[in-house]
């Protein structure tokens, strides 16, 4: 084998390897299903399966890598097979980040082969802190578009490198189509542009350089040349997009019917006239504001060490690559640029193709550092250079890169994320026959639709906005009507049902409490299932007999007793609980306490929480009325989370304070 196919093969393995390390670690910590971490997720997890149409700008390319994940894959539910195509994308993005850095590093002639070998180290460590730093791994453990276009940057970047050494217009053709395509995954890509466009003009220009002057007719021969190859590339990229129209019969989003891609306007205003609102939202006077809410998400991806190294990286790269640095960064600025003056609620993913250039940075910044260390070590004493310099590096990669993973690792470890799943486990197998369920609407209504559009659960369930996001009253023909936390509270937005949907006078009875998973706000989401009543509920008893004394007060009512249907059941099934609170003697027409929660709690796991009456004893008390020595009845049922091992757990009630510090517990 030559020396050069040998380092190619060396480095394809070393890419392989660190792509392995990233997709082991994605692997152990993904997402089993369904999951509230991405607000698109469980739309971009059911789309692609049906090969439907998702919200601007589309995503055509990551619908079809789905469908052929959803399908081919023979492991998992669909969700999980999506969530797997996150994390196998950007574990390949890592891989060919490895390849890149790798590739444009510096190599010194003197003792080549140990510069060789300290290039493949730093390539390797600046990728797995890529791999690791904490957005882009959370990114890559969901159903969600981030990660698989990292993957497409990668391998586009990949490609224009070659063909800056080869200049083979083939290779400018598969560029450009890459580039062309990864706009199919995010369409922000497109702003990479003239970046690319200024290093293929310097690529060329360096050319015309080393050419006789009587050559230039070659010049222009080869430059026109890319110009084909590009644009014709390029174009059969983005003719993924002449595929919406056919879809646009797919969409229940009221605010995307509004822009459906039925004609080229329409085509325009689902693509890059999408979301206007977001866009240079902010006055120039706001751009310091915004510039340091950029650099502090910089910060938690590579804490302080890896600013400085990216900092002294810029100017390596500007000395060493001028032709790189102006296409790193010109792509990094267009992209911090365009989202500092973004106004979208989950900011900091739209930042992951500039961290992912900035690890481009930290590796010409510790290249820098470490071949200063190298000259002065060579200067002092020779025979121990190649020693001390693989110390260095064993100390740079055994020690930051491990650091970062472990330092990330309880926040981005989504093994446990089953409370969508089970939640509407239960939900499917506890509602009557032939009821309405009215979920939210739109891209917030696919935790609900996934089930019937791609496992056709309860199809005697009616779920009135997955036909139509604009339901009409006469359209919930049923004697039983159910709703969602999700659907009662999304009074405005994309997800919001009709206003006149759901009477105002409707009593909303909690029956079913699932798990409170972490949403992408970094707060608890209520997964809670209620019925639907236009008559007051049976919620006063005045003989109780519970199965289980108690007769703990809590300060103004007291727990006589409760009711619990097993003693014994399985992770994933539910618990059936009934509470009996004997009603104080001095009693007003205000029974709530604002300052005072009841939670319910499993093992050290809260698993629901709620006011005595679940909040219905103000309006109770005066539509009905409430007499002294009757008992309030609490009967609810609660999902006990699958990923919850085999084993003996306390349930407990407590009452706990609006500072959350336990005042009462008592167990069950």
């Amino acid at each position: 084998m030559k020396p050069k196919t040998k380092s190619i093969v060396t480095n394809i393995l070393f890419a392989f390897g660190v792509s392995f390390t990233a997709l082991l670690v994605y692997l152990l910590t993904l997402t089993p299903s369904l999951s509230y971490l991405s607000p698109d997720g469980s739309e971009l997890a059911t789309i692609p399966y049906i090969l439907g149409l998702a919200h601007s700008p589309g995503y055509p390319l990551y619908t079809w890598l789905g469908f052929l994940f959803s399908h081919l894959l023979p492991f998992g539910d669909v969700a999980y097979r999506i969530n797997l195509m996150s994390a196998t994308l950007g574990a390949l993005g890592v891989g060919v980040l490895y390849l890149l850095i790798v590739i444009i590093l510096p190599i010194r002639h003197t003792e080549p082969k140990t510069n060789l070998w300290m290039n493949r180290c730093i390539a390797a460590g600046s990728a797995l802190l890529f791999a690791f730093s904490p957005d882009f791994w959370a990114q890559a453990l969901i159903a969600e578009v981030y990660a698989p276009n990292i993957g497409l940057v990668a391998i586009t970047l990949l490609l224009l490198i070659y063909w800056e050494r080869t200049q083979y217009a083939w290779i400018y053709f598969l560029f450009a189509l890459l580039f062309g395509l990864s706009l199919g995954t995010h369409i922000s890509n497109l702003g990479f542009a003239p970046a690319f466009v200024l290093v293929t003009l310097l690529t060329l220009y360096a050319k015309k350089q080393t050419l006789p002057q009587q050559k230039w007719q070659h010049l222009l021969g080869a430059l026109l040349q890319t110009v084909i190859a590009g644009f014709s590339g390029f174009a059969l990229g983005i003719a993924q997009f002449a595929w919406l129209p056919f879809r646009a019969d797919t969409l229940n989003d009221r605010m995307m019917l509004k822009i459906a891609p039925t004609n080229l306007r329409g085509i325009y205003k689902y693509t890059l006239g999408a979301f206007p609102n977001f866009k240079f939202a902010f006055p120039l006077t706001a751009i310091p504001d915004r510039l340091v809410i950029y650099l502090e998400l910089l910060r938690e991806q590579y804490h302080i060490l890896g600013i400085s190294l990216g900092i002294i990286g810029l100017f390596s790269l500007l000395f060493r690559k001028p032709r790189h640095y102006f296409l790193f960064v010109g792509m990094y600025l267009v992209n911090v640029w365009f989202f500092i003056q973004y106004n979208a609620f989950d900011l900091e993913v739209f930042f992951i193709p500039a961290h992912f250039l900035w690890a481009i940075f930290m590796a010409f910044g510790a290249w820098e550092i470490i071949h200063l260390i190298y000259t002065a070590i060579k200067k002092q004493r020779r025979e121990v250079i190649p020693f001390l310099t693989q110390v260095i590096l064993i100390v740079l990669i055994a020690g930051t890169v491990p650091l970062q993973c472990a330092s990330h690792w309880k926040e981005n470890d989504f093994s446990n994320d089953t409370a969508v799943n089970d939640f509407y486990a239960n939900l499917w197998e506890i509602l009557p026959q032939d009821s309405v369920l009215v979920t939210a609407g739109g891209v917030f209504g696919y935790d609900a639709f996934y089930w019937q559009l791609v496992y056709n659960t309860r199809p005697d369930i009616f779920l009135p906005l997955l036909p139509n996001p604009l339901p009409t009253k006469q359209s919930l023909k049923g004697t039983h009507i159910y709703a969602t936390t999700r659907a009662l509270q999304s009074n405005r937005g994309p997800g919001a049902i009709p206003s006149d949907l759901l009477s105002k006078d409707y009593w909303q009875i909690p029956i079913l409490f699932g798990e409170q998973p972490e949403n992408v706000t970094g707060h608890r989401t209520s997964l809670v299932l209620y019925q639907l009543s236009d008559k007051p509920p049976d919620i006063t008893i005045s003989t109780p007999r519970p199965q289980i004394p108690i007769n703990q007060n809590f300060g103004v009512f007291t727990l006589q007793g409760a009711d619990v249907s097993e003693s014994s059941v399985e992770s994933g099934a539910n618990i059936q609980i009934t509470l009996y609170w004997q009603i104080p003697q001095q009693i007003g027409q205000e029974m709530s306490i604002p300052s005072l929660r009841i939670e319910t709690e499993f093992g050290e796991q809260t698993l629901e929480q709620h006011e005595i009456g679940f909040g219905l004893l103000p309006r109770y008390a005066r539509e009905v009325g409430l007499e002294p020595g009757e008992t309030i009845v609490d009967r609810y049922t609660l999902v006990i989370p699958s990923h919850i091992l085999p084993g003996d757990y306390p349930l407990s009630i407590s009452l706990v304070g609006i500072n959350g510090q336990q005042i009462i517990n008592t167990r069950l």
